[in-house]
């Protein structure tokens, strides 16, 4: 089982082949041991959207092609017996409900159906979607059946794939039957409101009925954005109707901006205009949006009241607001490291930026400043992307590298064979990716209408580029053949 967590880990990020996967479940289930096999089911089951994709890769491989009859070659295979038989374990059962042929996945949903089993309801539910109408439906009546009987166990283990599937083109039947188990007063809503699947907790929102500390509790605690803001949306609402300050205010102070909006929100509408100026120099810009516009109606000057403070939301205010930008400038010097970053993008914003004041920055201790100051130069010095290629730090030489770029495509492929090799592994791939798409425009392809753009190369830069291309290590072999015969 360990293994398979592994696989199914590695498979997730895409690191791991399908066929392997099955080939390890097809050994599981060949084990004859059911404990393994419901185990190994509910690995699956906590990865929907894997059980998908190992379906859709399964369904592929067609082994027969049956028409209205059971071929002898199937009739004598193992699997086919134990499930005619009844006597096949819940793993096999669902590997048969992926099979390439129509008559082992009609036997395998028969099976899910009469040992109705939560491991086995995410294999059903594909079959809702089956090719085969007779699959389908069979598939879909056995659904509607396990989800009337029993919602409290089939509900939370078809919600993961069953909500996944809604995208498809029978889809609505799937979602139908999930919304019509989680009206029954036995569904298990609140389990699912704190399930793992980020889908089904947005599901149970949606279909449950809430109290005013639950959609609070959800807004403040759910770990995904999407919920956070269906909670607040809804807990703000209701504190509207009922004139509930108190949790509006307790919703503003979250950390997480889509529930202070949606709480400040709520706050306008009760007309506390003044409680909500308190938020001009928040981090979101929504927020400050929402906060200006009520200090316009209470009478604040926000444009000094930003002048008047040192916090990141104030300059990335100002710098909303726009004017004299002079007392931004005394912020390049400030010891706090992001302080001196939204000061340099606060002055590029306003267009006050001048490169005497940045040009210093692409040399800050900080790579956050480094980068800011990057974006904001206008004017690059023909020597000092080259001086900054040169530095010890990475950042530094990550800021020469994107200065280079703006000299032109002969810079561009300077710096790419300059730092092909870099110890920072980041920039090394970002040099070898734009040094493969410069040689590859130099390529006529006439079937795919490419077009040849012209790299000019002068005699002072052919010597250069020749050298970094001869101590360049790591280049795919035609890029660097495609480079030396362009610079010869």
């Amino acid at each position: 089982m360990e293994e398979l967590e592994q696989l199914l880990d590695s498979y997730s990020a895409g690191l791991a082949e399908p066929d392997a996967v099955l080939t390890l479940l097809t050994a599981i289930a060949g084990a004859d041991d059911e404990a393994a096999g419901l185990a190994a089911l509910t690995a699956l089951a906590r990865r929907p959207r894997a059980v998908i994709q190992l379906d859709a890769f399964a369904r592929r491989v067609r082994w027969w092609a049956s028409e209205d009859y059971v071929p002898p070659e199937l009739k004598e295979s193992v699997l086919y017996k134990r499930l005619s038989t009844g006597t096949a374990s819940p793993l096999s059962i669902a590997l048969a409900g992926t099979h390439g042929d129509g008559w082992l996945r009609e036997r395998a949903v028969e099976r899910m159906i009469a040992r109705p089993l939560p491991e086995l309801m995410p294999f059903l539910v594909l079959r809702t979607g089956d090719w085969v109408s007779e699959v389908r439906d069979r598939a879909s009546a056995g659904l509607a059946v396990l989800l009337h009987d029993d919602p409290a166990r089939m509900l939370p283990a078809a919600s993961g794939v069953g909500l996944r599937v809604a995208r498809w083109l029978r889809g609505s039947f799937v979602r139908n039957q999930l919304l019509a188990a989680a009206t029954d007063p036995r569904a298990p809503l609140e389990s699912l409101l704190t399930s793992p699947d980020r889908e089904v907790r947005a599901f149970a929102f949606e279909v449950g009925t809430w109290r005013l500390d639950r959609k609070v509790s959800v807004a403040l605690t759910a770990p995904d954005v999407r919920l956070r803001t269906s909670a607040a949306e809804a807990a703000a609402r209701d504190c509207v109707w009922t004139a509930r300050v108190e949790v509006l205010r307790r919703l503003a102070a979250s950390p997480h901006a889509e529930v202070r909006v949606q709480a400040l929100t709520g706050l306008v509408r009760l007309g506390r205009d003044a409680e909500v100026v308190a938020y001009l120099d928040d981090t979101s810009s929504l927020v400050r949006a929402l906060a200006r516009a009520a200090a316009a109606r209470v009478g604040v000057d926000v444009p000094e009241h930003y002048r008047s403070r040192v916090t990141v939301g104030a300059i990335d205010g100002f710098a909303e607001v726009g004017g004299d930008g002079r007392h931004l400038v005394a912020l390049l010097d400030h010891p706090t490291a992001r302080i001196r970053a939204r000061a340099v993008r606060a002055l590029r914003v306003l267009e006050q930026v001048t490169d005497d004041l940045v040009l210093p920055l692409l040399r800050d201790p900080s790579s956050v400043v480094v980068r800011e100051a990057t974006i904001a130069v206008r004017s690059v010095p023909a020597e000092l992307p080259w001086e900054l290629l040169g530095d010890e730090r990475p950042a530094v030489r990550t800021a020469g590298y994107r200065l280079a770029r703006r000299l032109g495509r002969v810079a561009e492929l300077r710096a790419a064979l300059t730092v092909v090799g870099d110890a920072h592994a980041r920039l090394a791939r970002r040099g070898r990716a734009d040094a493969t798409r410069i040689s590859r425009s130099l390529v006529s392809v006439p079937w795919r209408r490419r077009i040849v753009t012209p790299l000019e190369v002068g005699a002072a830069d052919a010597p250069v580029l020749r050298t970094l291309l001869a101590r360049s290590v790591g280049l795919e072999e035609q890029t660097a053949y495609l480079l030396r015969k362009h610079l010869a």
